[in-house]
């Protein structure tokens, strides 16, 4: 029990740290214009620094797509070979995948190629682009125990199913204690704007979770799509290419293997028009409080 309350405590002075405004005031960086990148660090843990990496994406300024193995007739590629073939400046793993290194363990649509058919019970988001009614969202997080899932995905040509991490209400849906491991996840801000998340360092989901409601993302829906080594997140622009991958917990000195071949990933492109102004530019509440 003693130990039980002194990682409590440990967990609860690395958040606070990781979310202090002095450390953290306005924590977005331009990449181009609609993508932004938020990097948090915190150097003082007792296996090294834990990284968070974030990427926001302005869904009214960039394009998603979803890519298969299955559906464009070849084998799973790196990230860096997804993003080189298909012009991404940005790129996550899509699902966690079945052991044929193939079919999406979740519901998967690809415009008219369907990956995985399936809905999955026991998986409760939905990640859904390109409508085809202008009255919805470009880019959307739907959760299965309150948004109209059913009717929604039919109008969507991009579809792609996962666990629910954290609800649309900011309550974490995952348990506490279980395995560390690398977490990549897709997120959704206040503003609409989606986000691309990846932490290197080994952590539980709750924990991954706890960390993200203290940060000044304003965060209220995510889903996790990958964890261990081949969880992933790439940026790709003008001024720089940068590939995060997850690693074994016991492989401390180790980068991430970045040619892991990956079966189904999701990407951003911009659009070739320009808008005036973007989600960034428009006033921000402050992050919703924790219940």
């Amino acid at each position: 029990m003693h130990g039980k309350c002194l990682a409590t405590l440990a967990l609860i002075a690395l958040l606070l740290q990781f979310a202090s405004p002095s450390a953290h005031a306005g924590p977005w960086s331009e990449v181009e214009t609609g993508l932004q990148i938020a990097v948090f660090s915190h150097p003082d843990t007792a296996e090294g620094p834990t990284v968070l990496v974030a990427l926001r994406i302005d869904p009214n300024l960039w394009d998603f797509s979803l890519h298969t193995a299955t559906g464009e007739g070849g084998y799973p590629l790196s990230l860096g070979a997804w993003a080189e073939k298909l012009n991404l400046g940005a790129a996550i793993n899509s699902s966690m995948y079945l052991p044929d290194v193939r079919t999406s363990t979740g519901f998967l649509k690809a415009g008219e190629h369907v990956n995985n058919p399936r809905v999955t019970t026991k998986f409760g988001s939905f990640f859904v682009a390109a409508p085809d009614d202008p009255t919805l969202p470009q880019a959307d997080l739907l959760d299965r125990a309150i948004d109209p899932w059913a009717e929604r995905l039919p109008h969507y040509n991009m579809v792609v199913q996962n666990y629910r991490l954290i609800s649309t209400n900011r309550r974490i849906l995952w348990p506490q204690g279980g395995p560390e491991y690398s977490i990549a996840a897709v997120g959704q801000d206040g503003s609409g704007a989606i986000l691309f998340l990846h932490c290197r360092e080994p952590m539980t989901a709750h924990a991954f979770a706890s960390m993200l409601l203290a940060l000044p993302l304003d965060i209220h829906d995510v889903m996790y799509v990958e964890g261990g080594p081949q969880a992933g997140l790439l940026l790709h622009s003008q001024s720089q290419t940068r590939i995060w991958m997850g690693r074994h917990r016991a492989d401390f000195w180790g980068t991430g293997n970045a040619e892991a071949p990956l079966p189904n990933i999701l990407g951003a492109r911009k659009r070739p028009e320009t808008c005036p102004r973007t989600l960034f530019d428009f006033p921000q509440l402050p992050p919703t409080p924790q219940p």
